[in-house]
């Protein structure tokens, strides 16, 4: 049976002028590569930024060939809008499995790259980025698209499919279901057990701690060794979210067993069918018994609670996990407490009320 990955995260999100971006800027920083901004007169340099896996540019078929050069490309783009709030171009961020080669996350990436070439017809330019220090799992893609097509003599019509209140909404689940596709058919090529789900995590009914992205800024520190504010709450959640994940497993481990007990006596209360049959059940009683006494010298007899020592004990490390969860999530509340606390004002510290209307 398939386990289903946590850390999967699929979000497509605007480059906006409006919020004072340049589309020139984040694909240098994403690529890790050196552009000349021709709008701002500014050169925007990150060929020595650490982390950057792989970059490429991908274009329909017939586009002009400086829609394959970064630098040509999205200053093109920043050129074809001339409002101050203008949507420049869109981003997905796509988590990846730690668990593949570096070549088949690029061909991940590559063939979401190409999906959406061909579903938007528009140029992209993709870079894969591999984890800071302190999380080795979190390799994921930065894919900048257009938001207008690209045809042979350059950037043409918007494409408004995403800009739609509608429509939008729809189009982001099908790029998740999308990319959850192209993700798992790479893990079973790879005979991996592992699997992603494009629904969110509220969706399947399942309680997490929120992460939050780092940003250039702190994603910079982290490279450096050094931690973050935004990467000791990603730590913390982190935590609390693998302490989740263990009594889930717990809860599922305790289903199986029940289910298996209960099939177990359902089929002990049936009648022996044969001789050899009544005997094959003497042993299967028996060897569990002969099991434990061989590794503990004794088993202790059924108490009157009516549970068998295994049992208890499979009780013992549900309710240990149970405690260990609920002591983080103390500590975690105590944290934002505590932080809420030092960013107030010393009149309303001294409040001893958290400076809040009541």
């Amino acid at each position: 049976m398939a386990t289903v990955a946590s850390w999967y995260h699929c979000s497509v999100k605007p480059v906006s002028r409006s919020a004072g971006r340049s589309v020139v800027a984040a694909a240098a920083y994403r690529l890790g590569e050196r552009l000349q901004d021709e709008r701002y007169a500014v050169l925007h340099d990150y060929t020595r930024r650490r982390g950057v896996e792989s970059a490429f540019t991908l274009a329909p078929a017939g586009a002009p060939e400086w829609a394959l050069t970064p630098e040509r490309l999205w200053n093109e783009a920043e050129k074809a809008e001339t409002r101050k709030n203008s949507t420049l171009a869109r981003e997905v961020e796509l988590a990846l499995p730690a668990c593949l080669s570096p070549q088949e996350r690029q061909a991940i990436a590559r063939e979401f790259a190409a999906a959406l070439v061909d579903r938007y017809g528009v140029a992209v330019s993709a870079a894969i980025h591999s984890p800071g220090k302190g999380d080795e799992r979190n390799f994921h893609a930065h894919i900048l698209f257009t938001t207008r097509e690209m045809t042979p003599a350059g950037l043409g019509k918007k494409t408004r499919i995403l800009d739609d209140l509608k429509t939008g909404p729809k189009e982001v689940t099908a790029l998740r279901e999308l990319a959850a596709d192209i993700i798992n058919e790479a893990l079973a090529d790879a005979n991996s057990d592992i699997r992603v789900d494009h629904r969110s995590f509220k969706e399947r009914g399942i309680e997490r701690e929120p992460t939050t992205h780092l940003g250039p800024a702190a994603s910079e520190i982290e490279r450096r060794g050094e931690q973050s504010d935004r990467g000791d709450l990603n730590r913390a959640a982190s935590d609390i979210n693998a302490t989740l994940d263990a009594v889930a497993e717990l809860v599922s481990e305790r289903a199986t067993l029940t289910q298996a007990i209960e099939e177990e006596r359902e089929r002990l209360a049936s009648p022996p069918s044969s001789l050899e049959d009544a005997r094959e059940r003497m042993r299967e009683a028996v060897m569990p018994f002969a099991r434990a006494i061989e590794a503990q010298g004794a088993v202790p007899d059924i108490e009157a609670d009516g549970l068998s020592w295994w049992q208890r004990a499979g009780l013992r490390a549900a309710r240990s996990a149970r405690n260990l969860l609920l002591a983080i999530s103390t500590r975690a509340k105590d944290y934002w407490q505590d932080r809420v606390r030092d960013d107030l004002p010393n009149h309303d510290r001294e409040r001893g009320d958290g400076g809040l209307d009541r």
